[in-house]
């Protein structure tokens, strides 16, 4: 038998975030002193310490781990101290694999001091269980901390690793963004420079001449040392950079997370969540960018598409639709009778005569004419002030109807946590066998769905709410749009993009033995109120 100050002792400590709220319980100086102690007391030789601190106990890629091993193959240590169990990991597979194969087979000795685990003993056998413990512990962590992050995200917090370009964290609050001023221009830049119709590469370009640094350079100059790697031209900004800023809602005063999520708690690979299942919550800090804007922005990006073989103005680009299809129409010039003639048509009659049948199309300057009168009439309408206080005054009458649906709103609420203190009572009363599985699911069953029509019937009170109040301030909005625009001579395509939505263009018939064509204009904030 090898004597005990024969044996040159590997201490391995680790601790991290994954461990929750432990105190000096698990601290590396506590982890440290135990086994010290334990060495003092056993006449054992220490060689060297390995500690990893902020290492998850499912990775086993550790920098001190890694190098607790090659001195074990270097035959530099042949025991391997460790507080518990779980310091060593918490994979039970992995874990496992280490104190039953590969340290045997090297010779090396292991001890977890708190968990009464020694390989050189033969009384062992709760180590396997004790493994599946921390196993399953770590997966239970993982759990609690998506729940908490989801928790977070759903109450519209800042969940991120680093803030989107143009705000900063919130020195009260770390999970709130404030505006950062300091840059906070350049958005406003290029989401001005897209509403005038330029696009990505070209905003990029102009960005570059300005000499305006790129966010990455700009972390960097704060601090973050995550962007230091980064060298080249520090006023070369990317395309698809300002593609992201122009698409992404943070801008606008919105908060979406849960755009990737883990993939299982033991490979920790980050996967992508569709869009739909994203947590999005409304107005959750200050905006650079109004939503019009915004949606304007959004639009336009849709409709981008290569650019024409022409020189001629395109003022209704990505807002042209053709009634019948629904799809977009196309500029195009042609000569005819020796002068160029410029129209609007829909090229997917020639595609798919079944979805659109009749040859669709409108002379650009005969629209442009019609927009512009169409324009100069709602403009008139909502001169009148009398107009505008009759329309609110209506709208008013109705938000007033709501305040049963407020008394409603709370009624229902007292009966969603009525019922969450009857389903938690009824897992006690079952958990302790006082209940019978099949009467426990059944009450369950019956509670839940009540729980869903109950959710149905607030979440439709809350959109009867937004709408409300998303209509009175569109009709702000509107008044804010046509004090700029109200003396116009010539229309331009930012008026356009401002107060229209989309323009549908139906195919000419004969009526009355007259040609008509129907032209309907959807106008932005005002698509309810008549016009």
């Amino acid at each position: 038998m090898q004597l005990l100050n024969n044996y040159k002792v590997g201490v391995y400590c680790r601790l991290s975030q994954d461990d929750g709220n432990v105190g000096e319980s698990n601290s590396i100086k506590t982890q440290k002193l135990m086994i010290e102690k334990y060495c003092l007391e056993h006449e054992l030789n220490i060689y060297d310490f390995y500690v990893d601190d902020g290492y998850s106990g499912l990775n086993y890629n550790r920098p001190s781990f890694t190098r607790l091993l090659a001195d074990i193959e270097r035959g530099l240590i042949n025991m391997v101290i460790t507080k518990d169990l779980s310091r060593l990991g918490r994979d039970y597979i992995q874990t496992g694999h280490y104190t039953e194969v590969y340290f045997p087979s090297k010779h090396v000795r292991y001890i977890a001091i708190n968990d009464n685990v020694d390989t050189l003993k033969e009384d062992n056998d709760i180590a396997p269980f004790k493994n599946i413990l921390n196993d399953m512990y770590a997966k239970d962590l993982s759990k609690k901390v998506k729940l908490a992050k989801r928790s977070r995200a759903m109450n519209g917090m800042f969940i991120g690793a680093q803030t989107p370009y143009g705000y900063l964290r919130d020195p009260l609050d770390n999970n709130h963004l404030v505006i950062d001023t300091s840059v906070s221009y350049v958005i406003k830049d290029i989401f001005r420079l897209a509403l005038i119709g330029r696009g990505s590469v070209y905003i990029a370009k102009e960005l570059e001449r300005r000499k305006i640094i790129n966010p990455r350079t700009y972390k960097a100059s704060l601090g973050d040392t995550r962007f230091e790697r980064f060298r080249g031209n520090p006023y070369k900004w990317c395309y698809t950079t300002i593609r992201h800023i122009l698409q992404d809602i943070v801008y606008v005063g919105d908060m979406e997370n849960r755009k990737v999520e883990t993939e299982n708690y033991k490979t920790k690979k980050r996967v992508r969540v569709p869009k739909e299942n994203h947590i999005v919550v409304n107005n959750t800090h200050d905006a650079i960018i109004t939503r019009s804007d915004f949606d304007i922005v959004q639009n336009l990006i849709k409709s981008r598409i290569t650019p024409p073989h022409h020189n001629h103005e395109n003022l209704f680009r990505g807002i042209l639709y053709c009634k019948q299809c629904g799809k977009r129409m196309n500029l195009a010039i042609k000569e005819r009778y020796g002068r160029k003639e410029v129209i609007y048509k829909c090229m997917n009659h020639f595609r798919n005569k079944e979805e659109c049948k009749y040859f669709n199309s409108i002379f650009y300057d005969n629209l442009k004419e019609i927009v512009t009168n169409r324009l100069k009439d709602l403009f008139s309408k909502f001169k009148d002030d009398e107009t505008i206080s009759n329309i609110i005054k209506e709208k008013l009458e109705q938000s007033n109807s709501s305040k049963n649906e407020e008394s409603e709103k709370k009624r229902l609420e007292n009966r969603l946590n009525e019922i969450y203190k009857v389903t938690k009572k009824l897992y006690e009363d079952y958990s302790l066998n006082l209940l019978p599985l099949e009467n426990y699911q059944c009450y369950l069953n019956d509670y839940e769905k009540e729980k869903e029509i109950i959710k149905s019937r607030l979440t439709q009170i809350e959109e009867n709410k937004n709408n409300t109040s998303e209509y009175l301030s569109n009709i702000n909005k509107l008044k804010d749009v046509i004090n700029e625009y109200i003396d116009f001579k010539e229309l331009t395509q930012e008026m356009l993009y401002k107060l229209v939505d989309r323009i549908e263009i139906n195919h000419p018939i004969k009526v009355d033995k007259k040609k008509t064509q129907e032209i309907k204009i959807v106008w932005r904030f005002i698509y309810n109120l008549g016009f």
